[in-house]
């Protein structure tokens, strides 16, 4: 007579369970997917008009580098991926879906695609809007200015 294996009685005991949690967390997955999918495509009707053009023109309205706010939105549409127009008040992580690396990663390529410098101590509060981006951007000096100092 042969004695059953404890392992293989407790994996036949916990199958049950084991698929429906696998389930659910496919179904959960599933969910996020076309909520993000249906986002994307909410947004992308909601901007039809709007375009780097605009974005520029409205943040020169009120006093930014035209330069540096095109650099920003051409940065985030091809480097970050962004697939839908980008407007100023635009939320860095839940808009744009930018985490705390890529916001890193952006300050650090967008300084050095503007040619300025980071100063550190200069950004006193986190940087939460696109808006916030270009302001950070237009306040670093330049590096000339630097060595020129």
């Amino acid at each position: 007579m042969q004695i059953p294996s404890t392992i293989s009685i407790w994996l036949s005991e916990q199958a049950g369970p084991l698929i429906i949690i696998g389930c659910l967390i496919a179904f959960i997955m599933v969910v996020l997917f076309l909520s993000a999918r249906n986002r994307s495509a909410s947004m992308n009707e909601k901007r039809a008009g709007s375009n780097e053009y605009t974005f520029v023109n409205y943040l020169s309205a009120y006093g930014f580098d035209a330069n540096i706010a095109r650099i920003t939105y051409q940065y985030l549409q091809e480097k970050q991926n962004v697939s839908f127009p980008i407007e100023a008040s635009d939320s860095l992580d839940e808009d744009l879906g930018l985490g705390s690396g890529d916001i890193a990663e952006s300050v650090a390529d967008l300084l050095a695609l503007t040619e300025r410098e980071s100063q550190p101590g200069m950004m006193h509060t986190p940087l939460i809007t696109v808006e916030d981006l270009v302001r950070y951007l237009q306040a670093s000096p330049r590096k000339a200015e630097i060595a020129a100092a």
